[in-house]
């Protein structure tokens, strides 16, 4: 199975102007997170290259959990470093601890195994 992108490769790989695409909750304005088994305990953020992988993940959440239809989530595009250096500064107990990034081969393996 292909693993998340490594933080080393994400500080060498992108700029501060790299773009990704994150789940949001119009409703709240916060970041969705979703459990990844390969993480036991943490809650991470997912990001994703390009907004069709954001949206095909996005149609996977809401058929195993349709009571999300009430938190108006979307993809939208942020600064990656930045928002992920955000996440790394909360503390915030309840709110996201890490961030998982993927590559669009670990997405398409991911949708095809569910």
């Amino acid at each position: 199975m292909t693993q998340p992108l490594p933080l080393d490769t994400l500080l060498s790989e992108f700029s501060e102007q790299s773009d990704a695409w994150v789940l949001q909750s119009k409703r709240q304005g916060t970041f969705l997170v979703i459990p990844d088994s390969r993480f036991p305990g943490r809650r991470p953020v997912r990001f994703f290259m390009s907004r069709a992988d954001a949206d095909r993940m996005l149609v996977e959440v809401l058929k195993v959990n349709p009571s999300l239809g009430g938190e108006r989530i979307a993809p939208v595009s942020v600064k990656l470093l930045q928002a992920l250096r955000s996440i790394a500064a909360d503390k915030t107990p309840g709110h996201a601890d890490s961030f998982v990034v993927h590559s669009p081969n670990e997405v398409f393996e991911f949708l095809h195994q569910h």
